[in-house]
């Protein structure tokens, strides 16, 4: 699945849905989940925890012989190879990058590598996440232009599948 297809599965899904911010953010996990998947890429069930650490995961890449307890809801530290926090378009505001960055700081406390992944996001706007205003990698996928309609694929997919790689075999 290429990054083009996840943000049209995601605009279909929520297309046929309807306004519900709640399922716009579900399906955009469940559907990168099911694209890492695709590319042999392990996943962790929606919405977890990393012990010691006091906030909600949208999703964890695990590293090989992690044993999640609590039904696959807790984490050890030490068995989380990326944290990822997903969003369908992206940041809301000063207050949510000073939310996203310091969760981010919460895991790195714990020895927790992060990274931020966006369906879509305004290139131009002032609050998008960036690596040098959150302190992790950043994916988007789509540039959203509200005066256009030209879909402006990043290459951010593919990129964000090396650094996943490369983090489970570290």
């Amino acid at each position: 699945m290429a990054g083009q297809e996840i943000v049209e599965q995601v605009w279909d899904a929520t297309e046929r849905f309807g306004k519900c911010g709640k399922f716009g953010g579900a399906v955009t996990i469940e559907i990168i989940k099911q694209g890492l998947q695709e590319q042999g890429i392990r996943t962790s069930a929606r919405d977890v925890f990393v012990n010691g650490v006091p906030i909600e995961i949208d999703l964890i890449i695990p590293r090989r012989g992690a044993k999640p307890t609590l039904g696959g809801l807790l984490y050890e530290p030490m068995e989380v190879a990326v944290a990822l926090e997903i969003k369908k378009s992206g940041c809301y505001g000063r207050q949510s990058l000073t939310s996203i960055r310091h969760s981010f700081k919460q895991l790195a406390a714990k020895g927790v590598r992060s990274a931020y992944v966006t369906l879509e996001e305004r290139k131009s706007y002032r609050y998008r996440a960036t690596r040098e205003n959150i302190g992790v990698p950043c994916f988007t996928l789509h540039w959203h232009q509200p005066e256009s309609e030209d879909f402006k694929a990043t290459k951010d997919w593919e990129k964000l599948l090396a650094f996943l790689l490369r983090a489970t075999r570290a």
